[in-house]
This record gives structure tokens, sequence and C-alpha cells, in this order.
């Protein structure tokens, strides 16, 4: 049976994943999603900056953990830099037209990321952008990479290139498997 939204009113951050998958950080390999279709939520801390649905949740996973093409890298990349917590993922395996419902019913609780009230600026990566452009000096070369890269919404991988590297350690960098190694204390190893 496919998981299913409750029946009334519930905050968009408090849905009812009955049937999911138990949480667990995104990771660019070995991640343990199906190669099938399904419902997936992104949580940062207390917000959900993204649901959606994919044909195979394992390949759509992996690309958001690899901050590749993927549209919801802003707003999750955002809500990891805003709770400083490193994102999780849960699933649900259900056939693809099962998973757009649920994904509808959803988003109709409130369009991520969620709670609106206290994330609003993480829509569109909003709050990390203006961060990470004023750290760099609005009329620099980084910050139109920047504006340009969170105007397209994806890629955002480029932004992790050690000439940026200055940028990250003055905003602080946002937990998840897209810090470098060499931005780890002590070295220390990517979760993925």
């Amino acid at each position: 049976m496919a998981p299913r939204p409750p029946d009334g009113p519930v905050a968009a951050w408090e849905l009812n994943l009955t049937g999911f998958t138990d949480a667990v950080p995104p990771k660019r390999t070995g991640q343990g999603a199906p190669a099938r279709p399904g419902v997936y939520v992104i949580a940062a801390g207390d917000c959900v900056p993204h649901i959606g649905t994919s044909g195979n949740l394992q390949t759509r996973i992996r690309t958001l953990a690899s901050l590749g093409n993927h549209r919801g890298s802003t707003e999750v990349l955002c809500a990891a830099h805003c709770t400083q917590q490193t994102p999780t993922v849960r699933w649900g395996e259900t056939g693809t037209a099962d998973a757009r419902s649920i994904e509808s019913a959803f988003k109709k609780l409130g369009e991520p990321p969620q709670p609106r009230g206290r994330f609003q600026d993480c829509v569109n990566g909003t709050d990390l952008r203006h961060a990470l452009v004023e750290s760099a000096g609005a009329s620099s070369w980084e910050a139109g990479y920047i504006d340009a890269l969170f105007e397209v919404g994806e890629q955002l991988h480029r932004i992790f290139a050690p000439r940026f590297h200055p940028l990250w350690d003055h905003v602080g960098w946002p937990p998840g498997p897209w810090v470098p190694p060499d931005a780890i204390p002590g070295g220390g190893q990517r979760p993925d």
C-alpha cells in the first residue's frame, strides 16, 4: 500500500511519513535508495526544504547529494546553512502516479521550505545566496558567478571549488555531502 498524507490539516514539517524509510543523510554513492519510482522528503533540522518525486529515487537523491541538475538544491543547501544541520532524506516507494499524488497532497499543506514563517529566506536559497555575495563583494566576479548559479538553481557543486573556500570559511560551511574533505576540521571524511 502506498503511503498517504493525513486526512486532516497538518503543518508540512509534521508530515505523516508512515510507510517511508527512516531518515538518512543523502549520499553520492551507497545511498540505499532503490532505482524505482517514489516520493521523497528532505529535512534539515526542523526545516523541510524539498519534497519531490522520481521514476528513479536512487539517481534523484544522488543528484541532490552531489548538487547536480536538481532544482531543489538551492533550498536544501540554504536550509543546511541556516539550521547548521546535515540534511536527511526519507522515501516511500510507490508508482509514479501515486508518488505525484502524495507529493501534491503534501505540498497542499504548505510549499517547501517549511515552516515558511521561519524559513522564508530559504526560498530559492535567498539567505545563503545573499551571504555568499556579500562575503565575495557585490561587484566581484565570484558574486556574479554565485548569482548566476543560484538563478539557474542547478550545478551548485561549482561553488565548492577551491576559489570559493574563503567565502565558505567566512559564511560557514553548510553540513552535508558537498563539503570538501579539506574543509572538515581535522581532515575528516565526508559521510559519502
